[in-house]
């Protein structure tokens, strides 16, 4: 498995950034001097030749369908990464056309034909061939935990020497990686490179390289950590940018005020058998869509959160340390980390004493609900709770917070 990184410049006129590596983080090649699209795709096909697995990762739009203002994608990444000063420039295909046309989509349609797929879901360390559009600012502040994004490029009134300081910083950082996991090793040539005193197009030339080998690493850490390991704006058909998602991230992108997703479990998040939840973890298996939207959801900065009634307990059909259990394979299924589960195990018809009690948790009774609204500071509103029993609706009615059935939610069909 190979992971290929490219700058790509907008015009074939200008040149573009490459940099290539292997799944183990060693540096194989890195370039900033590639020109016309056959130069380009020579590179990439000579380091992932046919019917080897490897991942594409370019910085440049690789999917345009509209013809004026911004992408989906554009504005989703803005949203969430604009506080870190990160947002992309909105692509349409107006803007592109005095580049001289849709240069990344045609790049794209032929990888595509050479067998790769032109899709941001990659699982963890499993071998394929992808090719996904990347954005080097979000990444940087997510992978180095930065406040603002570095500003080493070339802007109106920005100094050499600040330019030199934040190159300088970025090369640091990855070099940096060399202890990170997944680790990045790069060879000493780039580590060591001199960049003060750079000026025009040898600026640029480190500027493009740099790029590409953030963009190359932030495939390997997608496919190091599959889907926990990353954010997806956007879409396929209307263009995406996957950005690699440190844990320190996912908690900065976070909504404030807080945006709590509440979601009830079993017949919602998994399959529910018959009338009963699953017995053993082995029965856990997540519903059409949830998987995607979830993920979606948190890319996006909501928080979730679980609700369930698991008075199976108070009949003694389970414990409660085989209720955790279950729960926890749920938990492990799902893309991301839930912020908070609420596990009611009480009935008040129950067989077990200790759990034969009415409780305030226990749906339709809102009291779980208010217990997160309270813990995370947010406002009902804000929150969804999203279900598929009636029981669910009135809790959530109860608390004032907007409800949606999970068909709906998740686009099960009618």
């Amino acid at each position: 498995m190979r992971f290929v990184g490219v700058d790509l410049a907008w015009s074939p006129r200008n040149r573009s950034g490459a940099a290539v590596l292997a799944a183990d983080g060693q540096l194989l090649d890195a370039t900033a001097t590639l020109g016309d699209d056959d130069e380009i795709l020579d590179y990439v096909t000579a380091a992932i030749p046919s019917c080897t697995p490897g991942l594409i990762a370019i910085d440049a739009p690789l999917a345009v369908p509209n013809e004026t203002g911004a992408r989906l994608c554009d504005r989703q990444v803005a949203s969430m990464f604009g506080r870190f000063e990160a947002a992309p420039y909105p692509a349409n295909r107006q803007n592109l056309s005095r580049y001289g046309g849709l240069r990344a989509e045609t790049i794209r349609q032929r990888l595509e034909f050479s067998g790769f797929r032109h899709d941001p879901i990659i699982a963890s360390k499993v071998p394929a061939r992808h090719v996904i559009e990347v954005f080097p600012h979000p990444a940087t502040v997510s992978l180095f935990d930065l406040q603002k994004t570095l500003k080493y490029k070339a802007r109106s009134g920005r100094e050499y020497a600040l330019r030199w300081r934040q190159m300088c910083l970025l090369r640091d950082h990855l070099v940096a990686l060399g202890d990170a996991v997944p680790p990045m090793r790069l060879t000493p040539a780039i580590a060591n490179t001199p960049i003060e005193g750079r000026r025009g197009q040898a600026m640029k030339e480190i500027e493009d390289l740099m790029d590409a080998v953030v963009c190359a690493y932030a495939a390997l850490y997608a496919w190091h950590y599959g889907p926990r390991g990353y954010a997806v704006y956007g879409n396929t058909s209307e263009g995406h940018i996957l950005v690699p998602m440190t844990p320190s991230m996912w908690e900065r992108i976070k909504s404030t005020p807080p945006r709590l997703l509440m979601l009830d479990r079993d017949g919602t998040l998994n399959r529910g058998l018959g009338s009963r939840p699953p017995n053993h973890p082995g029965e856990v298996e997540l519903l059409p869509g949830v998987a995607a939207r979830l993920h979606q959801c948190a890319a996006l900065g909501w928080r979730l959160v679980i609700v369930t009634n698991q008075g199976g307990i108070a009949f003694g059909y389970q414990t409660e340390r085989q209720a955790s259990a279950i729960h926890q394979e749920v938990l492990d299924a799902l893309p991301v980390d839930v912020d908070a589960s609420y596990l009611c195990p009480h009935h008040p018809r129950g067989t077990v004493a200790r759990y034969a009690t009415e409780c305030p948790n226990r749906k339709p009774a809102p009291g779980a609900i208010l217990d997160a609204l309270a813990r995370f500071g947010a406002r009902p509103g804000d929150c969804l709770f999203v279900g598929d029993q009636e029981t669910d609706r009135l809790a959530a009615q109860a608390a004032a917070v907007p409800f949606r059935w999970a068909a709906d939610f998740f686009g099960w069909p009618a």
